[in-house]
């Protein structure tokens, strides 16, 4: 399976460093930027200039492109040292470099049409010729670098407000079962004191839990440990009410899940589908991997006619917000309800955790 993916790197104030240029989906951002302004130049000559040119043209920079960006991927290491205002000019500078190193080999090799050489003498001198493609570049790498400045902003601040989200989700949930579970944990402990330390310890783990950074992956194993913990403290208050069903054993264990992404789901199976019903009734846990996916389904009985369900929508909307932003399409949270159930299956890329 994948390795998790390489962060951006980010300072906790909101400043962002490039990100790098070692990704695919960059390299090909920046073949496609260089292949239209081959276009918008040869357009700019007064027409179309022949498919010579046109063929000669984006030879030329695409494997300057490739060269200036295979530049940054190795000099990574060294400006990640840099201050985030540093880093981003020091990608601009290193580009500039390689791009006039690149295009002054191409020039003295002879190989760019129309440059003169030492041992073929062209109409434009190799000094012009390394002067207007460091200029090119340094436009648009300027250009570039800006976007993705913009860009990487953008998304870091998103993922600060989808962590401040959850935050102040678990800010409003963690009074009310806090208050649920000490008062469960001090009736246990006259007549079942070992069942009382251990909801203490459950306690302590799930409190623990809701302390992790919304953005660092955690494997799936520790996100259903802490799910079974919680069930477990609901299960100690609402007793035979609660009826818990896992069926999980088919689960990659090592999967890179965001922590909090089931105990929101939980919360509102028993919240809103088991307490409300006098009978009590069903969560059940089902999940399996589905190709180079990780499906989790969270089933629970439909609230009574007339219980409220305020603050449901907020958790399913938040978890679908985290989801957008950390693994974007490839990420899912769908919701329906027949007339006795409700369902919530997650569905999450199937990328194997590292400890970092």
């Amino acid at each position: 399976m994948a390795q998790t993916p390489e962060p951006e790197l980010q300072q906790p104030s909101g400043a962002v460093y490039p990100p790098s240029f070692c990704r695919w989906e960059l390299l090909l951002a920046v073949m496609v930027i260089s292949e239209i302004c081959v276009v918008l130049m040869g357009l700019g000559k007064g027409g179309f200039p022949g498919w010579r040119w046109f063929g000669l043209a984006s030879l030329y920079t695409l494997w300057l492109a490739l060269f200036c960006s295979a530049g940054l991927c190795i000099t990574r290491g060294w400006t990640g040292h840099l201050s985030p205002r540093g880093a981003w000019v020091g990608h601009w500078l290193i580009a500039l470099v390689l791009a006039g190193m690149f295009s002054l080999a191409a020039g003295l090799s002879g190989w760019v049409p129309g440059v003169g050489t030492a041992a073929a003498p062209g109409s434009e001198s190799v000094t012009r010729f390394v002067l207007e493609s460091i200029f090119a570049v340094a436009v648009i790498a300027a250009a570039f670098l800006r976007y993705l400045l913009i860009r990487s902003q953008w998304r870091a601040e998103m993922m600060a407000q989808a962590e401040a989200r959850v935050q102040a989700l678990q800010a409003r949930i963690q009074p009310h079962f806090l208050f649920n579970s000490l008062n469960t944990i001090a009736s246990l402990i006259p007549h079942d004191p070992a069942n009382a330390e251990a909801a203490t310890l459950d306690l302590a783990d799930i409190f623990r839990g809701s302390m992790r950074r919304a953005d660092q992956p955690i494997s799936l194993a520790d996100e259903l440990q802490l799910a079974r913990q919680y069930l477990d403290m609901e299960q100690r208050r609402l007793g035979e009410r609660l009826d818990i069903e896992w069926r999980v054993s088919e689960l990659p264990a090592g999967a890179a899940v965001l922590p909090l992404m089931l105990q929101p789901l939980l919360e509102n199976a028993v919240a809103y589908g088991v307490q409300p019903r006098a009978e009590g009734g069903r969560v059940t846990v089902y999940g399996r991997a589905e190709g180079d996916q990780v499906v989790v389904t969270i089933t629970n009985p439909v609230a009574p006619e007339g219980s409220s369900t305020h603050g449901n929508g907020m958790a399913i909307g938040n978890i679908r917000e985290r989801l957008r932003l950390a693994f974007g399409a490839d990420a899912s949270l769908i919701t329906y309800a027949t007339t006795e159930q409700f369902y919530a299956v997650l569905s999450l890329p199937y990328v194997e955790h590292t400890d970092r």
